[in-house]
């Protein structure tokens, strides 16, 4: 019986070896080429003389729409494999939460995988109005009061999702919703990992709010693989 029970723990061991074998990680920076930008400021208004910019902080505020460090990281891409969604493979469903923070969305891009839920909060002291769009399609419009209870909604279908505020017009967010496990968000720096991409041939793609979408194929073997993914400067919206 002692035989044949360590038969097994070895056998279970060599299983989770070769499965790990047959994996490899994709990491890299995805870059802007040229130098980088000047910072913009978002253009402050109020949509309504009844809701002034009182409780909203100070003034200006720097736009997300495109952030990069001084080596042309780009912050905010989202980076993925091209592959089929796994069944098989079940995505670990962690929660979401958007916060509007002095009237700004932070973050400005959330990643979540699919059937995940994400909570929207208002630790503000004015009133929010918060609006979840697919293309043109309002999924969700619903008032938030100062301070007031957290709003859910649950995203079920991959894809981009616009978030906005309807009382404050500069305030939006991105949602990325995935199809599988294989995203990542690039840092401050541009960067980024995606672990555990079965062997093989892939395509890596990219996007940008701003720059539009990238792709470059990747052999994926046993060690790491470090990839640069670089989007023009001429493509860049002012």
């Amino acid at each position: 019986m002692g035989v044949c029970h360590t038969s097994t723990i070895i056998s279970l061991a060599m299983l989770g070896f070769a499965a790990a074998a047959a994996a490899g990680e994709i990491h890299g920076t995805v870059r802007l080429d040229g130098a980088p930008p000047a910072p913009t400021t978002l253009p402050v208004e109020s949509a309504t003389e009844h809701h002034p910019l009182e409780g909203c902080g100070a003034f200006p505020k720097q736009s997300q729409r495109l952030l990069t460090d001084p080596r042309g990281g780009i912050q905010n891409a989202v980076v993925w494999v091209e592959m089929p969604a796994r069944p098989h493979e079940p995505i670990e469903k962690d929660a979401g939460v958007l916060d509007q923070r002095e009237c700004v969305f932070e973050p400005h891009v959330l990643l979540m995988p699919a059937g995940s839920t994400m909570t929207v909060r208002n630790p503000d002291p004015v009133l929010h109005n918060v609006r979840i769009f697919q293309e043109r399609t309002m999924l969700m419009h619903e008032w938030q009061q100062p301070q007031g209870p957290d709003l859910t909604w649950r995203f079920d279908e991959p894809g981009r999702y616009l978030v906005r505020c309807g009382v404050h017009s500069w305030m939006y967010a991105w949602i990325v919703v995935a199809e599988h496990r294989y995203y990542a968000l690039t840092d401050s720096r541009g960067g980024f990992t995606i672990p555990d991409v079965p062997q093989g041939g892939v395509m890596l793609r990219v996007w940008h709010e701003t720059l539009g979408e990238q792709q470059q194929p990747v052999r994926v073997q046993g060690d790491p693989v470090a990839v640069v993914v670089q989007f023009a400067q001429a493509t860049a919206a002012p």
